[in-house]
């Protein structure tokens, strides 16, 4: 019986390594990439920028991640840019910003630098709080 416990444990630690060990390679990817993205061509420069990526199906994304990107938008007005893409209509964007759930927000600074990923749905206080700090 504790052999099981262990090796359970084991399979757990595993797997919870392998997780952060991919988290850190995608945010460096995206890290990476935002500086030189075609999705961010037309973003004026100097503007703090949410990439959000969504699929028609999400319920999360239309009832809670939306709206909260909508009342952030009219909150700051032109002092940031929220770019929308559809990752079933972009799935090579996806692909390439290591997006494998919906809804994903990335945060980006003023300089398209990375500051902060979020997987899943990201309240309207803490995307203030992620564009403030």
């Amino acid at each position: 019986m504790l052999e099981r416990l262990i090796f359970a444990g084991l399979i757990m630690a595993v797997g919870v390594a392998a997780w952060l060990l991919y988290n850190r390679w995608a945010l460096r990817q995206a890290a990476r990439l935002a500086q030189r993205d075609p999705l961010l061509a037309t973003v004026p420069s100097g503007v703090p920028t949410v990439v959000y990526f969504t699929t028609p199906f999400c319920a999360p994304c239309r009832t809670q991640q939306l709206p909260a990107l909508h009342q952030l938008q009219r909150e700051l007005g032109a002092k940031v840019q929220v770019v929308q893409v559809d990752a079933t209509e972009q799935p090579e964007v996806a692909d390439r910003w290591g997006v494998f759930s919906a809804p994903t927000t990335f945060v980006l600074d003023e300089t398209l630098a990375l500051r902060y990923v979020n997987r899943g749905v990201a309240s309207l206080e803490v995307l203030r709080q992620q564009l403030t700090a």
